[in-house]
């Protein structure tokens, strides 16, 4: 019996990614994640998020002392212009 030909899987629209570029390896985010989602790859020395597992819940986002994770779909620069524009009103 196939388990793919039942259904779909739905993945969270808004989930977390690394920039590899910018990873310094520390694996501060690789012990944070409540749902598994990142590994670490040895071989290139940074984490790697799984995105059929990762939730969005930007633990791993907070929590990254280089920046390299990231809310896809929102960059910091997104996210500080919103925080800025609230501050004008």
């Amino acid at each position: 019996m196939s388990l793919m030909g039942h259904g779909r899987v739905v993945i969270e629209p808004t989930i977390a990614v690394i920039e590899a570029d910018y990873c310094s390896g520390c694996r501060v985010c690789n012990n944070l994640c409540a749902y598994g989602a990142i590994s670490f790859d040895d071989v290139r020395s940074v984490s790697e998020i799984n995105p059929a597992l990762c939730k969005g819940c930007g633990t791993c986002v907070a929590a990254c002392p280089s920046g390299a994770a990231q809310a896809q779909h929102y960059r910091i620069e997104q996210v500080f212009a919103e925080i800025e524009g609230l501050l004008a009103l």
